[in-house]
């Protein structure tokens, strides 16, 4: 009995070693590729690039990530981005943003890549979307639908920060720093620091990325305003003007 129950098993085993290996649900040939705003795997469904709170550099950038579906390669493979819908009238290639020639490394599945933006005033008045998709080519296949496009809208509208003038305890109101608003001078400490000033500097305790700051930090960045600012007024002809003509100064 036993010498017939150990030939059974023998027999499962070579049956089982026999079977065919499952097969992908993709032909080997297959590459889709996905698509998504950011750097996280959460996909958003759109990103304001807001103006107002950029630096005034010529050129700035809009991450996005991109994943192969089905197979990797054993070769770099190019992709292109292209405007699949919004307002193309209002938001022109070489005016506003820039694509290239992208290129996902060799062996790799995933990768983040920019679409660069350029300064512009064109956006003050109103608002304007533009979506992006892949430009289908020997090597990547549209990935699927949800994964599929880049939703950017544009914008150029400056907002106070609520806790500039008044922040209670453990806070410090970011005027203490930074002195009386304006338009102007929140646009050059943006410049300067290479970041809005909307974070909450802590008075008391650990600050809680990512938008608490400590004091020191908040000093710093005070000091750097201030002698970017001498730098500025030495090298043009006239000194720094707020939107209403006044001189922008820090404490």
């Amino acid at each position: 009995m036993k010498n017939i129950t150990f030939a059974i098993l023998i027999c499962s085993l070579l049956f089982i070693g026999c079977e065919e290996e499952p097969k992908s649900i993709y032909p080997e040939d297959f590459s889709g590729l996905n698509l998504w705003l950011g750097t996280n795997t959460t996909k958003p469904d759109s990103l304001e690039y807001n103006y107002a709170f950029k630096s005034l550099n010529s050129v700035d950038s809009i991450m996005f990530s991109v994943r192969v579906t089905g197979f990797s390669n054993a070769q770099d493979r190019t992709f292109r981005l292209k405007p699949i819908g919004g307002d193309t009238t209002a938001i022109v290639e070489g005016v506003h943003y820039k694509l290239k020639d992208y290129v996902l490394k060799a062996n790799t599945y995933q990768d983040v890549f920019p679409v660069y933006i350029y300064r512009s005033s064109d956006f003050k008045n109103k608002s304007a979307k533009i979506v992006f998709g892949l430009k289908e080519n020997e090597n990547f296949k549209k990935g699927i639908t949800e994964r599929s496009d880049l939703k950017i809208v544009f914008r150029d509208k400056f907002s106070k920060p609520a806790h500039w003038d008044v922040d209670p305890l453990p806070y410090y109101r970011l005027s203490t720093f930074f002195g009386v608003y304006s338009d102007v001078k929140f646009q050059f400490i943006t410049t300067i620091i290479g970041e809005a000033p909307v974070f909450k500097v802590r008075y008391t305790g650990t600050p809680v990325p990512p938008n608490e700051i400590s004091y020191t930090r908040a000093q710093y960045y005070q000091n750097r305003c201030k002698s970017e600012l001498i730098r500025y007024n030495q090298e043009h002809s006239q000194p720094l003007r707020d939107e209403n003509n006044v001189l922008v100064v820090f404490p």
